[in-house]
């Protein structure tokens, strides 16, 4: 019998988790209308959602965010890997 358990515990649990995928799917799908919408590109008046970033930088706007993200770019390659520094602390 012990042989047979691992097969049965295996088959239950694909069976159960088969069965939870089938029943909840009506629940996690997406309308047509959602679906639509999402593949709209907003414009960027549309964007006027605060998002809070915390006690360094308070509230800011979305369009806030892109313009200082346009004035300071990310510096990319080897320099900022140069310049990062990580402090491990010990015990």
């Amino acid at each position: 019998m012990n042989r047979y358990s691992n097969f049965i515990f295996c088959a239950a649990s694909l069976l159960l988790t088969l069965g939870l995928s089938f029943a909840l799917y009506p629940y996690a799908k997406l309308s047509n209308t959602e679906i639509a919408s999402l593949n709209t590109p907003k414009a960027m008046e549309d964007f006027d959602e605060v998002i809070d970033l915390g006690e360094d930088f308070g509230p800011m706007t979305m369009i806030e965010l892109v313009g200082f993200y346009l004035e300071n770019p990310p510096q990319g390659g080897s320099a900022v890997k140069a310049e990062t520094k990580r402090h491990f602390g010990g015990c």
